[in-house]
């Protein structure tokens, strides 16, 4: 555990080890190629090779991780507080933004704001670590504490890493890295946020892999660019029917001080090269449910006559299914190829289906609430922020190329045009 971590860490390390020891006989898990654990020791131990050269880091949306204000007297700096992190790069790219409607309330402030997700990658020449927070509810506090979410673990991460020699030892440096996200919240006084972070290394046998660790309703996702297909990586973190209106579990004070970990969940599964990981918050793959696109119904809800009553694994196979299509149909310029091009594809279609509920928001400014309920409840989609944060598998280069440049800047102004 890193020096300087209050106590605060101690008791974070012992929930998780109460979670661990209560559900002992349940884990570890495996299935469609994923391997789900809560402790490091439910996963093989392949020796790892080490991660040389950071390449770029990229964090959002404004200064995101670099946004959290740390030092103090005695404290020793670290990279998110004195490194750029403006480096977007085609194979390492994310954007949040919101999908909520462009009504002002009295402060000329739009539903909403400000856009509380947060995204990180840091790129090395042979790996990546890739993070995403969603801050529960509105406001500024939740805002910060999915800064100090994603600065907490990845700062964490860049500097104790490199200790990491075996498959093991990268789960357990992501979990101390939780500590580390839980301790800074605390710390700068924010309130709660859902987690995802994965690193992406090679094995020595020339392998790649991912480890993650998530707790909420932040995912991730692995993208196969030969055949079109999504599968999750963190399946094992929702197991059975949820609640759209709940995280399932946050980091920061739950109680009013510790977390709640009730789906901390440790993920494990190979990779091949130029494949893609994504992270994405509820915003964007609830907007892939068919219960949400108004096309099934599904528990809790009634069947109605006319629509498939689905259940919560139909419904997340369905996505997933969906997700493939767009990710193949979804570019102008052809098939997704790239990490900026599975952000734009995603992004894209998300505020394409959620445009006419948001219109009907705007529409019916001063109407009365059960109008508004009534009419957008017809329409298909869901308003929330909404982040995607993408990496390639595979060697990344150290420059990146002007066209490679271009490109970023073109989508990026496309991204401020949606």
């Amino acid at each position: 555990m890193a020096e300087g971590v209050s106590s605060g860490v101690a008791y974070f390390t012992k929930v998780i080890r109460d979670v661990v020891a209560n559900v002992s006989k349940k884990v570890p898990m495996s299935r469609d190629q994923v391997t789900a654990g809560k402790s490091p020791k439910d996963f093989p131990a392949y020796r790892v090779v080490p991660l040389e050269q950071v390449t770029c880091r990229f964090s959002g949306p404004g200064p995101g991780a670099a946004g959290v204000h740390t030092k103090t007297e005695g404290e020793p700096s670290c990279n998110v507080c004195c490194t750029s992190w403006d480096e977007r790069h085609e194979r390492a790219d994310g954007v949040a933004l919101s999908l909520y409607d462009q009504s002002k309330d009295e402060h000329q402030r739009s539903t909403g704001e400000p856009v509380a997700d947060v995204f990180g990658i840091v790129s090395y020449r042979n790996g990546a670590l890739l993070s995403v927070a969603d801050g529960v509810n509105w406001g500024e506090k939740p805002r910060l504490a999915a800064r100090c979410a994603i600065h907490g673990s990845l700062s964490y991460l860049e500097e104790n890493l490199k200790n990491a020699t075996t498959t093991q030892q990268i789960i357990a440096c992501l979990l101390k890295s939780f500590d580390n996200a839980q301790t800074l919240i605390i710390k700068q006084n924010a309130t709660l946020t859902t987690l995802v972070t994965c690193c992406v290394c090679q094995i020595a046998d020339g392998r790649w892999v991912v480890c993650a660790v998530n707790v909420g309703d932040s995912f991730a996702y692995i993208y196969s660019v030969p055949n079109g297909t999504v599968r999750e990586v963190t399946v094992y973190s929702h197991q059975g029917p949820r609640d759209m209106r709940l995280a399932g579990g946050t980091l920061g004070p739950f109680d009013g001080y510790s977390p709640d970990l009730a789906n901390l969940t440790c993920s494990f599964t190979f990779v091949e090269p130029d494949e893609i990981l994504f992270a994405l918050s509820d915003g964007v793959y609830d907007n892939f449910d068919p219960v949400v696109l108004r096309m099934a119904t599904g528990p809790p809800q009634p069947s109605v006559e006319g629509l498939p009553h689905l259940s919560q694994s139909e419904r997340d196979e369905d996505g997933l299914r969906r997700m493939g299509r767009i990710l193949q149909e979804e570019m102008p310029s052809g098939r997704v190829q790239t990490a900026s091009d599975v952000t734009m594809a995603l992004l894209r279609h998300v505020v394409g289906l959620t445009e006419a509920k948001r219109r009907c928001f705007e529409e019916l400014i001063g109407s009365h609430h059960s109008d508004i309920k009534s009419r957008s409840q017809q329409l298909p989609g869901k308003l929330d922020h909404a982040t995607v944060a993408a990496v390639q598998i595979g060697a990344f280069p150290v420059d990146p190329s002007e066209e490679q440049k271009h490109k970023c800047e073109t989508l990026a102004l496309e991204l401020g045009n949606l």
